[in-house]
């Protein structure tokens, strides 16, 4: 009987946890890299019907210009790229063509830094710099946080393999 009692219990438990709903967003990966040991990547997070695409450039480092520490690994930052894939693709080139420019020039952008999804309610200014050091071409994203910066450095070759990956994505899907 304790043996019947036990499998019943455990039955409506699990129905009961199957039925609660989710409040986790839904995202559609489009493109990603791996720099570093760290994952970069273009997504979809529908909301309320309207595609909002944003680029994880994954987390940040704690310093200033030269010094950068990664402590929290944690906090990703999310910066939006639109709601079509024209737009996603427009902001993507726009940065990629800071590679044309001169070393430090820089745009800004805006960006989300959270620990799981981007949120509209902590949406702030992400200064997007063109760095070249030595023989390596790369662009930082930053965010200036009082006295320090927090940044990240995403190499040529792995940004150019996401707006591959997106131009590509949208061959396949050109309604989106």
């Amino acid at each position: 009987m304790k043996r019947l009692a036990t499998i019943a219990t455990l039955l409506v438990l699990t129905v009961c946890a199957f039925a609660q709903g989710s409040k986790l967003p839904v995202t559609l990966d489009i493109a990603e890299a791996e720099t570093n040991g760290v994952r970069i990547e273009v997504f979809n997070m529908p909301s309320d019907g309207v595609n909002n695409y944003f680029l994880n450039v994954g987390t940040l480092g704690i310093g200033d210009d030269f010094v950068q520490i990664n402590i929290d690994p944690v906090s990703k930052l999310y910066i939006l790229l639109g709601n079509n894939l024209d737009d996603a693709l427009a902001v993507l080139n726009e940065i990629k063509g800071l590679f044309d420019s001169e070393p430090d020039t820089s745009i800004e952008l805006t960006g989300s830094l959270s620990i799981t999804f981007p949120k509209d309610d902590n949406i702030e200014p992400v200064r997007v710099t063109y760095r070249k050091l030595l023989l390596s071409k790369m662009i930082e994203f930053s965010l200036n946080r009082e006295s320090l910066i927090r940044a990240t450095h995403i190499p040529k070759s792995d940004f150019n393999s996401i707006v591959t990956g997106v131009k590509f994505y949208r061959k396949l899907h050109p309604r989106e």
